[in-house]
């Protein structure tokens, strides 16, 4: 008796990615078989196209690039074999079937001149995007990446410590240096750190826009400190929340007003993600986390609003004392099943207050004014090693493509011959590199045959260290990438 092929329960979803007309950002989580589904929409573009150069696909590492690689050029070779048993793996034939007939009337040979599969990584790309311009990029076609430039970065922010003290410290500096203490070790750290994700400042600092402007700011901090509220919302479904607040009322009515989860008191409903309620939900977090680890907490006692049931006076009040203890180490347990929980929690218990105080002000300003002759210092190490990191790289990709309204010659090229973008891990995406993603579809539209495609899952950002910033991943969900709004799918 044969076996019943079991249904995949998003099997509509991974049919719908497969459309190649629409655009996508796509949240598969590890082993959700994406790296097979990018595969068959690689598959299914090319059988559409008139030359594989047409279909590009970026990843984040050389071993990603060569599994994805060799997974469609053994598609492609197994296309003459005989149909496959598994529907999964039938449906990658077919679609390897259709490449090859497209292969065989056009002529492109991909079995024999593979590279024409244009699968390459992030790098890769920027690379030779700069390579193509050397003048816009500042620097030579010769120029290597260094992988691990913290060297790189202190020395820039030690040459301009060492040089402001040498002539007369400037006032930015001396503030800078006041605040911490006359570390000048600390102070150069800082500044080192900053010059890892210039990305994200230099582009505002560089140009002189008015737009790094304290109420600018005090706006994006509140943008920040509210996105992590939603999702420390998020984690929670309906029934937990609700369950939460029945928890804290019972508590809040036990609490004294000097008590540190005192803003439970004033909690009616679940608080919304709103930066006015941040208290609100540092009490909450609190209430939930234990003191000294990012765990939850397993009992409650006094301290957290539950008394003793030496404490309660009659039966029904012990025992409702003794169910609402029970009911709280139930729900922490049930949380701590899923670790993003806790995770989320932690990250609202260290959320600042979304407003500058003055000497804070004061601080950022002074900071405004250094970054840029950081940077400036770390071009010249950049020269002088031969070598510059992957956010110079991203950069200088950028500045070879032009801006916005004014394209240069490589970009209205690169417009001509890409067909189809697609991007795996698209949660360890950097500011640079999601601009580079926005000029190289400028000018698409909808229903003109140019498609966007996105895999990744925020929950998973793995290259921290090169300053991926997964809040572009819902960024890209929420507002899309340009012109283009991808459809959604998990």
């Amino acid at each position: 008796m044969s076996e019943t092929p079991r249904t995949i329960p998003d099997q509509a979803a991974r049919n719908r990615a497969l459309s190649p007309e629409t655009s996508f950002l796509v949240q598969a989580p590890a082993g959700s078989g994406k790296t097979e589904l990018l595969t068959q929409r690689v598959l299914k573009l090319l059988a559409k196209v008139q030359a594989p150069e047409e279909v590009i696909a970026i990843t984040f590492t050389r071993k990603a690039a060569r599994e994805m690689r060799n997974r469609i050029l053994d598609a492609l070779a197994a296309a003459t074999g005989p149909e496959p048993e598994a529907p999964h793996r039938r449906q990658t034939w077919q679609l390897a079937g259709a490449v090859m007939a497209q292969d065989q009337e056009l002529g492109w040979g991909l079995l024999q001149s593979p590279d024409r599969l244009k699968i390459q990584t992030i790098d890769s790309l920027c690379s030779s995007l700069s390579a193509q311009m050397p003048v816009l990029t500042r620097f030579g076609a010769n120029v290597s990446i260094c992988e691990e430039p913290a060297e790189l970065y202190r020395a820039a922010a030690l040459d301009l410590v060492l040089e402001i003290r040498a002539r007369e410290a400037t006032p930015e500096l001396a503030l800078l240096l006041a605040h911490l203490d006359n570390q000048v070790p600390l102070c150069v750290d800082l500044i080192a750190n900053m010059l890892a994700k210039r990305d994200q400042w230099l582009r505002l600092i560089g140009s002189g826009e008015s737009g790094l402007n304290r109420r600018a700011l005090e706006r994006s901090l509140r943008d920040l400190v509210e996105s992590r509220l939603q999702s420390a919302a998020d984690a929670l479904n309906r029934a937990e929340r609700e369950g939460l607040m029945g928890l804290v009322h019972f508590a809040g009515a036990h609490l004294t007003p000097d008590s540190e989860l005192a803003a439970l008191r004033e909690l009616t409903d679940f608080p919304e993600a709103d930066a006015d309620w941040l208290p609100a939900w540092q009490a909450l977090a609190n209430f939930c986390l234990t003191k000294s680890k990012t765990t939850l907490r397993k009992s409650a006692n006094a301290n957290l609003g539950f008394p003793a049931q030496g404490a309660a006076q009659g039966a029904d009040q012990k025992a409702l004392f003794k169910e609402r203890k029970a009911a709280f180490s139930e729900l922490m347990a049930d949380l701590g099943e899923r670790s993003e929980v806790a995770g989320c929690l932690e990250d609202v218990r260290k959320l600042p207050v979304a407003v500058y105080g003055d000497e804070q002000w004061q601080l950022i300003e002074a900071l405004l004014n250094l970054l840029p002759q950081a940077a400036a210092r770390l071009m010249l190490q950049f020269r002088e090693a031969g070598q510059v990191d992957f956010v110079e790289m991203a950069l200088a990709a950028n500045r070879a493509l032009g801006e916005p309204g004014e394209p240069t010659d490589l970009a209205l090229k690169l417009d001509y011959r890409i067909s189809h973008l697609l991007v795996d891990e698209f949660q360890d995406t950097s500011w640079s590199q999601f601009h580079l993603l926005e000029k190289l579809t400028a000018g698409w539209q909808p229903g003109d045959g140019r498609t966007l495609f996105l895999v990744g899952d925020p929950m998973q950002s793995i290259y921290r260290f090169r300053e991926a910033n997964v809040g572009l991943f819902l960024k890209a969900k929420n507002e899309g990438i340009g012109d283009i709004q991808p459809e959604f799918l998990a």
